[in-house]
């Protein structure tokens, strides 16, 4: 199937099957990467496409894999990292921005504070557009992301029981990635202050895929017992308009050695990073912590949805990233 000269705004955009045919594609990108056996990494030769990134909120893990994902591919990148180093200081609009950066690449990752900006980006744009989040309200990428990790380990997604824990009032990853979860037959566990829950209409699109509501509860001992998959997310001091709001939430929940004694011999433990202290560094090193592999399969999962969105496949970039016959 074509995803080509498609926009990523929301995963609910793309069906199962697109969402499947993109985590495929990222096993093909990290075998060339050498994930398995790094002698077998394959050089990409130069590509004439370029991506540019409008991160108008700072960032580490998607800025930095979106920008190694495209090199990676043999393309060029071109940045920017800061909006006060862009004409929207100088009071240019959002849509305006879109229409000249768009002229000088051929496909476009925006982050932005502003609920609904990518899409505002994508409407003025002449290029296909990914959203690497757009303030509280969604983060397909990373879901993407999230889902090749955890496909990675347990191999389906059918059947699996997931808990996703913290702040879901305002964690736009959670908002991309329980839907989808639900789509693909998880049974989920909403894991969190009430002030802090899920938002209304996530609960609501859950319970239409998954035929019946998620559990929602501020239990986290008594959750662990039975999940595959533990999702924990940070508390966010920048979506909170009070910082008192903010004190009395931070430290809520905390998974350490003696909160894990709970906790199923096989059960993941993901998050999308950065973390504060809900997850203590002492079981970094527990078999059952992945999100720092989680965070490194934000490259090949990125590639693959350029290389999908540019309509690369079995064209350069496959061929010369080693996934196609020659």
């Amino acid at each position: 199937m074509s995803l080509a000269g498609r926009s990523l705004i929301s995963l609910q955009d793309f069906s199962d099957d697109e969402i499947i045919s993109i985590l495929d594609l990222a096993d093909e990108m990290a075998e060339a990467l050498g994930w398995e056996d790094a002698d077998q990494r394959q050089a990409p030769e130069p590509l004439d496409n370029i991506l540019a990134t409008l991160f108008f909120e700072p960032s580490t893990r998607p800025r930095m894999s979106f920008e190694a994902a495209m090199l990676r591919l043999g393309g060029s990148v071109i940045s920017m990292a800061e909006a006060k180093a862009s004409s929207v200081a100088k009071g240019e609009s959002l849509a305006d921005t879109a229409h000249i950066v768009s002229g000088y690449c051929d496909i476009i990752v925006v982050r932005h504070s502003q609920s609904g900006s990518a899409q505002i980006v994508a409407d003025n744009a002449s290029v296909p557009v990914i959203n690497a989040g757009d303030g509280p309200r969604e983060h397909p990428t990373q879901a993407l992301t999230d889902l090749f990790c955890l496909r990675r380990h347990k191999k389906t997604f059918n059947g699996l029981k997931i808990g996703l824990c913290g702040d879901l009032k305002y964690g736009r990853t959670v908002h991309s990635l329980a839907p989808v979860l639900a789509r693909m037959g998880c049974e989920l566990v909403f894991i969190s202050p009430p002030l802090l829950a899920m938002p209304g209409e996530i609960v609501s699109e859950v319970k239409r895929h998954a035929g019946q509501a998620p559990v929602q509860t501020e239990d986290l001992q008594a959750a662990l017992a039975d999940l595959d998959m533990l999702y924990m997310t940070r508390i966010q001091r920048e979506r909170f308009a009070d910082p008192t709001e903010y004190d009395h939430y931070k430290g809520t929940y905390i998974l350490d050695e003696a909160a894990l004694k709970q906790a199923p011999k096989d059960m993941l433990i993901m998050h999308p990073l950065p973390r504060v202290d809900e997850i203590s560094p002492e079981i970094d090193d527990d078999p059952r912590a992945v999100y720092f592999e989680q965070a490194a399969g934000g490259v090949p999962v990125r590639m693959a949805l350029i290389a999908s969105l540019l309509g690369l496949l079995g064209g350069p970039a496959q061929r010369k990233s080693g996934l196609a016959e020659p």
